[in-house]
C-alpha cells in the first residue's frame, strides 16, 4: 500500500518514511518477488493419463466401492467339477474341458464381439466410468496402454456357465466433450458364447452413458 501523507510505499501500521498511521481497509495479500507461479492441475474431464486420473480425489474410492458390488458367479470350471460329483461319468468333465479348450484355442477356435460408440462426455470422465464398470462386473483390470489422447484398458472376462475365461478390451480416446469408445471381447477355444459377449458390451455402454454413483 501507499502512505496517504507522503505517497511512498509502506507496510505495517505506520509509514516508515513519515510515521503517519496507515489505514488498513481489509485483508492484504502479499506475494514475494521470488515466488514462481504453480502450474494449475488439469481438470479430471480433460485428463487422459491413467495414473494421473487415479490421483484425483475420490476416484480410487469410487472404483473400490463398485468392486464391492461385483456378483459372485459360478465359473465354468466350478460347474463342471460339481457335475462330476453329482453325475459321475467315469471321465472328469472338468479335466476334459481343461485339455480340449486350450487345444481348440491353439487351433484358432475363438469367439468374440466388437462395438464402437461415441459417448457425449469428456475422455477423463469416460475412463473413470469404464474403470467403475469393469470393477462392478468383476472384470479385473490387467493392463493399461497409454496414448496421447486416451488409453486402452485390458481386463479379464470371467469364466461362467456360458464360457471359459476370456478378455475384454476397452479403448477410450477423445478430445473436448466427445469420446470415441470401442469394446472388444475375445474368448479362445469356443465357437459360441451363448450371447455372453453381446451382454457384456451392452452392460459396458449402458454404464458409460452416465456417471457412476
Amino acid at each position: 500500500m501507499f502512505c496517504s501523507e507522503c505517497g511512498k510505499s509502506a507496510h505495517g501500521k505506520f509509514c516508515t518514511h513519515c510515521g503517519t498511521p496507515l489505514a488498513i481497509e481489509g485483508p492484504q495479500l502479499y506475494v514475494a518477488d521470488d515466488v514462481v507461479p504453480v502450474e494449475l492441475v488439469p481438470e479430471l474431464e480433460t485428463e487422459v493419463r491413467y495414473e494421473a486420473i487415479l490421483k484425483f480425489p475420490g476416484v480410487r474410492e469410487k472404483i473400490e466401492r463398485h468392486s464391492l458390488m461385483a456378483p459372485k458367479r459360478l465359473s465354468a470350471e466350478q460347474f463342471l467339477a460339481l457335475a462330476d460329483k453329482l453325475v459321475p461319468l467315469g471321465v472328469s468333465l472338468e479335466g476334459l474341458a481343461g485339455v480340449i479348450q486350450p487345444l481348440y484355442a491353439r487351433m484358432g477356435v475363438k469367439t468374440g464381439k466388437e462395438r464402437r460408440h461415441q459417448v457425449p462426455a469428456p475422455v477423463g470422465q469416460v475412463i473413470v466410468r469404464a474403470l467403475c464398470s469393469l470393477a462392478r462386473h468383476g472384470q479385473k483390470l490387467q493392463n493399461v496402454t497409454q496414448a496421447a489422447d486416451g488409453c486402452l484398458l485390458e481386463a479379464v472376462l470371467p469364466s461362467d456357465l456360458f464360457s471359459s475365461e476370456g478378455s475384454l478390451l476397452v479403448s477410450v480416446h477423445g478430445k473436448g466433450s466427445l469420446s470415441a469408445v470401442s469394446g472388444v471381447t475375445h474368448i479362445g477355444g469356443q465357437w459360441f458364447d451363448w450371447g455372453k459377449s453381446n451382454r457384456c458390451l451392452e452392460q459396458l455402454f449402458v454404464d458409460l452413458a452416465c456417471d457412476a454413483a
